[in-house]
C-alpha cells in the first residue's frame, strides 16, 4: 500500500522580500494615482516576464539566436534585448549556461527560481537580471537604470538555497539591470561576503517576519 507524505509548501523568495519596505515605491505610488500604478505594475510585470521568457530561449537555443517576437510593448522589449545582447557583446568571456533553475532550502525553508547560472575564467556564479528605468525625458533621467537594494537581497537567497540543494560552492553573483527606454545597462558583482551578510542581516530577519505574519494570520 502506497504512503502518501506531505509535501511541503515554502514561501518564495521575492514573497518573503514583500515585507521590507520599499522607499522607493511608496513615494511613486504616493505621488501617482491608484490606477495609473496598477497599470504600470502590470505593464512593467507582463514586460519583465516576456524579456525572461526570451533570453531564456537565446540560452537554450544552440546558436544563442531567437525567434521573432510578438508582444503588445515592442519599444520597450525591443530596447532590453538590444541591451542584453549589448551586455553579451561587451562581455565575451561570460558564458549563459542554465537558465531557469528551481532552488529549495529545506534547511531554511524557502524556495524560488534564479535566472541563469554563468561561467566566467573557470568560475561558476549566479547571474539574475531585472528591467527597468532610465526616465527618459524626465528631470529625474538616469545615466544607467537603478539597482535596488532588494534585488541583492534576492541573489543572496538563491546563492545560498543553490549551494544547500546541489552540494555546490558558489561564492558569487552578478545582477543585470537592463534598461527598457534607454541604451543602457547597469552590472554589478555581489561578493561572497556580501551574500552572506545580508542573507543573515537581512533575508533570514525577512523570513521570520514573513512566517510570524503568516503563523499569525498577517497574510
Amino acid at each position: 500500500m502506497a504512503v502518501l507524505t506531505a509535501v511541503k509548501k515554502y514561501p518564495r523568495v521575492t514573497s518573503v522580500l514583500g515585507v521590507l519596505r520599499k522607499i522607493g515605491l511608496e513615494y511613486w505610488f504616493k505621488n501617482n494615482t491608484a490606477e495609473f500604478c496598477d497599470t504600470e505594475s502590470a505593464r512593467s510585470k507582463e514586460i519583465g516576464s516576456q524579456i525572461h521568457k526570451i533570453i531564456q530561449e537565446s540560452i537554450e537555443s544552440s546558436d544563442g539566436k531567437i525567434s521573432d517576437i510578438e508582444t503588445q510593448y515592442p519599444n520597450e522589449v525591443t530596447m532590453a534585448l538590444k541591451n542584453f545582447f549589448a551586455f553579451k557583446k561587451d562581455f565575451p568571456n561570460i558564458r549563459l549556461k542554465r537558465s531557469e533553475v528551481s532552488v529549495t532550502s529545506e534547511i531554511y525553508g524557502y524556495t524560488g527560481t534564479l535566472d541563469c547560472l554563468a561561467v566566467e575564467k573557470g568560475e561558476l556564479f549566479l547571474f539574475d537580471w531585472k528591467t527597468g528605468k532610465c526616465d527618459v525625458g524626465t528631470k529625474k533621467e538616469k545615466e544607467f537604470p537603478p539597482i535596488y537594494p532588494e534585488h541583492l537581497y534576492q541573489v543572496s537567497a538563491y546563492v545560498k538555497a543553490y549551494n544547500e540543494q546541489f552540494k555546490a560552492n558558489i561564492k558569487s553573483a552578478r545582477v543585470l539591470v537592463l534598461s527598457k527606454d534607454k541604451a543602457a545597462y547597469n552590472y554589478f558583482m555581489v561578493t561572497e561576503n556580501a551574500i552572506n551578510e545580508m542573507f543573515e542581516e537581512v533575508f533570514l530577519s525577512a523570513l521570520k517576519i514573513y512566517n510570524y505574519e503568516k503563523k499569525s494570520g498577517g497574510k
